[in-house]
């Protein structure tokens, strides 16, 4: 088999030697294959709380306390789970404890304070997430009913103060820092103020699965998963939002997404920032619709090391982007042309991408083939795109691309022009660059 290549000489040389932002995995193999690490399930004690017995009634305006009183009934037993009835239930913020598990019974609506009843609604402080799990150990939100955030109000106050920039500060649905064995699965998340599930810096062990996330595609920042940490698996979890359906940031490592399902959103995202994060697995999942499939998204002052990332058997229908990996972020910030923009001195937060495997992708309905465009000074290197078929309107944008194999029949059709727009200083392998066809 012929392959054609495309070499353009580098801008300039690197400009210094590259060094990580975080400290590096313990695991040093150098695989394509990303190892897995082990995620621990809580085991909750037996034992069940209704929260009726504690004062809560669908009539009362604000069922916090009774809630609180539940929480902690169950932890001064060493631990239970928490029901929430079915029914409609108000309440503000709650704190969980350690070996206790919040189940949201099938038919119940566990809902958030509108915004202006909400504790702290309205300033630029930080807001408590209506569930919070910081700090715990062995904890469980889970159950077939629903968290309703009553997001509109939210959204609304955000997008009026953001414009006088002095922006509200707003709730996650669920978060939470410093967790260790977690698990939310289940149940149906809508309408966040904020983002859905913050599983943010310093927790390890997390497990989401079988949940369903509901915001509409304009509400603002309402991502679906939001990482900052490593030993996480997302399963079959269908998602849409109005930002990111997932996003993984610094020291994301160890994090496993499979049978998830893609609707409206910005698309399976790592970063913004985005230092310290590899070993990254994705397989057999679905995107729709979604502004973005794969997408990778930072800047020279908020990055780092990203590296081994898999993705594996994913379907894209009618979604404008499939492959969006741009180290210019935000989004106006990208170079008129690839050669507007200097090399730069390489330092601890240049993004170094390299070692991914895209492989079984088959994308439909795209606007452009896809968008891969590193800083000039640390080109992305070492893709690796196997049996990955994309039909587009037009083709893709490969600048400062050092190393992307296309291989077993890998091929981009496109409605017009050549299937590479642009392959400003890279070099790209087993496929024709105007037609798109396998080589």
């Amino acid at each position: 088999m012929k392959k054609t290549m495309v070499t353009v000489p580098m801008v300039c040389l690197l400009m210094a030697a590259c060094s990580k932002k975080e400290t590096p995995s313990t695991n040093t193999t150098d695989s394509r294959t990303p190892s897995t690490e082990s995620v621990s399930v809580p085991s909750i004690p037996a034992g069940t709380f209704n929260i009726t017995s504690y004062g809560a009634s669908t009539g009362s305006s604000d069922n916090t306390t009774a809630v609180l009183n539940a929480i902690n009934a169950a932890s001064a037993a060493g631990g239970g789970t928490v029901v929430v009835p079915s029914g409609t239930f108000l309440c503000g913020p709650l704190k969980l404890k350690n070996n206790v598990g919040l189940q949201i019974s099938s038919g119940a609506v566990l809902k958030a304070l509108a915004y202006g009843t909400y504790p702290g609604s309205g300033g630029t402080a930080d807001v408590a997430s209506f569930i919070d799990l910081t700090g715990l150990t062995n904890v469980k939100v889970s159950g077939a009913g629903t968290l309703e955030g009553q997001g509109a109000a939210w959204w609304s106050a955000y997008n009026s103060t953001k414009a006088s920039g002095n922006a509200i500060a707003r709730p996650a649905m669920i978060g939470f820092t410093s967790a260790t064995t977690v698990e939310i699965s289940g149940i149906t998340i809508q309408n966040a103020p904020n983002s859905h599930i913050s599983v943010s810096k310093n927790n390890n062990s997390v497990t989401i699965s079988g949940v369903t996330i509901s915001s509409p595609s304009n509400s603002p920042n309402t991502d679906g998963i939001d990482t900052w940490s490593p030993n996480i698996n997302i399963t079959n979890c269908t998602i849409s939002c109005g930002d990111d359906n997932i996003a993984m940031n610094n020291n994301s490592k160890y994090v496993t997404i499979t049978g998830c399902t893609f609707g409206a959103g910005h698309g399976l995202s790592i970063g913004s920032y985005t230092a310290n994060i590899d070993h990254i697995t994705v397989d057999n999942c679905t995107f729709n619709g979604t502004g973005n499939g794969i997408r990778m998204k930072s800047n020279r002052t908020r990055s780092g090391t990203v590296q081994y990332l898999t993705y594996t058997n994913l379907t894209m229908t009618n979604v404008p982007t499939p492959f969006f990996m741009c180290e210019y972020y935000p989004d106006n910030t990208i170079p008129s042309s690839p050669t507007a923009d200097a090399a730069q001195t390489v330092t601890t937060t240049t993004p170094v991408w390299k070692h991914m495997t895209f492989k079984n992708i088959t994308a439909t309905g795209a606007t452009r083939a896809g968008f891969l465009w590193a800083v000039p000074e640390k080109p992305m290197g070492d893709l690796v795109f196997d049996n990955v078929k994309i039909t587009a309107s037009t083709g893709m944008t490969a600048n400062y691309i050092n190393g992307a194999s296309f291989i077993n029949g890998s091929k981009i059709t496109v409605s017009s022009g050549n299937a590479f727009v642009s392959t400003y200083s890279s070099t790209i392998t087993g496929i024709n660059l105007t037609t798109g066809a396998a080589q």
